[in-house]
């Protein structure tokens, strides 16, 4: 009987055991990250959250404003401004949650960029998953702002960009690791969508309420950031992006506001002409077009008319605002590198790849479906 009891506590020693285990109030939970540079410095920001209490507001609404703690670094490099953060911190950092890294106009230098890049991929932590955003605002306002009814902020644009742009696109998020592939790739030109802090649409018991909101894009080819359009100017981008955009337009007519079209399932493809050295391009976009409110008596055809022409007009704008900064948002030229890549690399070698002289051609086609019973309607 003694032997099997000393037995039992010998082979309970080698038992393995959760003694090094962390309880999740123990550990400080990132999970965004910002980079911003000035004065020839590298500033951090981190946003960190209390996970425990964005579990019990699963359970329970929650009366309280979740709390948002942001930390703040600052050094030569931008693993001595790493540093400069972990001297005051007060628990053990986990980096597994980042799903948001946001970048200063000023860190979109190539050489900035590549350190922010050898951080991130280096780490065993941060996943390649993460959202990707560029901002002119200040940092620290940024990562403070809360979403709607005390909701914690990982139910923000800044984690959560999808759900948003699937209701209304307008500019399409973009993940870490599709950025940095279009980022090096040769002939292309990526959309960075800036994130910015507005107070004019929303208020909380009559007060102002800041949120956020994507105002705009810095396109970036083969790594040289080459400007800053407005969502405005963007807006033609969103039909080519993927065929789950779905927005609205207004329609014009000769005598006004004819109606407004929902349109969605957007199938596009490019087709790249050239006689000699002279390039042409032909863009041809399908979608598909439910008709929600109607201010004037159009038939179906005329509707259809305005609306490829509101579609049109609309891309053109787009092509003109970036081709005046020698971008490319539509992906024209890296068509050309694709399909005629000797082609492509004499025209780069003359800097006449892409430019507001550069033709285009849109055929488009907008099927009205789901029209439903109109009056006064000419049919």
């Amino acid at each position: 009987m003694k032997r099997t009891l000393v037995m039992l506590c010998f082979i309970s020693l080698l038992l393995t055991g959760c003694w090094d285990n962390k309880e999740v109030q123990d550990i400080n939970y990132i999970t965004a990250l910002g980079v911003d540079y000035k004065d020839g410095q590298y500033i951090v920001y981190v946003q960190m959250l209390d996970f425990a209490t964005a579990a019990k507001q699963q359970d329970s609404k929650q009366t309280d404003q979740a709390p948002i703690w942001v930390g703040r670094g600052k050094g030569s490099t931008l693993a001595g401004a790493l540093i400069d953060l972990y001297t005051t911190n007060q628990q053990r950092m986990s980096w597994g949650h980042v799903t948001a890294l946001v970048l200063s106009e000023a860190v979109l230098d190539p050489e900035r960029l590549s350190q922010v890049f050898d951080l991130t991929n280096r780490s065993q932590e941060i996943r390649y998953t993460k959202w990707i955003y560029g901002t002119k605002d200040n940092m620290e306002d940024l990562f403070s702002v809360s979403p709607f009814f005390q909701l914690s902020p990982l139910h923000s644009l800044l984690h959560e960009p999808k759900e948003s742009y699937a209701q209304f696109s307008f500019i399409r998020p973009i993940q870490f690791v599709n950025f940095i592939r279009q980022y090096r790739e040769k002939a292309a030109t990526v959309v960075l969508p800036s994130l910015h802090i507005t107070n004019q649409n929303w208020s909380e018991n009559l007060k102002q309420h800041p949120i956020l909101e994507v105002n705009g894009g810095f396109l970036i080819k083969h790594k040289k950031l080459m400007g800053w359009l407005s969502r405005s100017d963007l807006l033609g981008l969103r039909w080519l992006a993927t065929q789950a955009t779905s927005a609205s337009i207004v329609v014009q007519s000769d005598e006004g506001v004819a109606g407004s079209i929902r349109l969605g399932d957007p199938q596009s493809s490019i087709d790249v002409i050239h006689k000699g050295e002279e390039v042409s391009y032909q863009i041809h976009l399908k979608a598909t077009g439910t008709v929600q409110t109607m201010y004037s008596q159009v038939s179906i055809q005329e509707m259809k008319r305005l609306t490829e022409k509101a579609l049109q007009k609309e891309m053109f704008n787009t092509f003109l605002k970036a081709a005046s900064l020698n971008a490319d948002p539509y992906g024209l030229s890296l068509q050309l590198y694709r399909t005629h890549p000797n082609l492509w690399r004499n025209l780069a070698e003359q800097k006449e790849e892409i430019n507001d002289e550069t033709p285009l051609k849109l055929n488009i086609d907008v099927n009205l479906r789901y029209w439903g019973q109109r009056k006064n309607l000419n049919r």
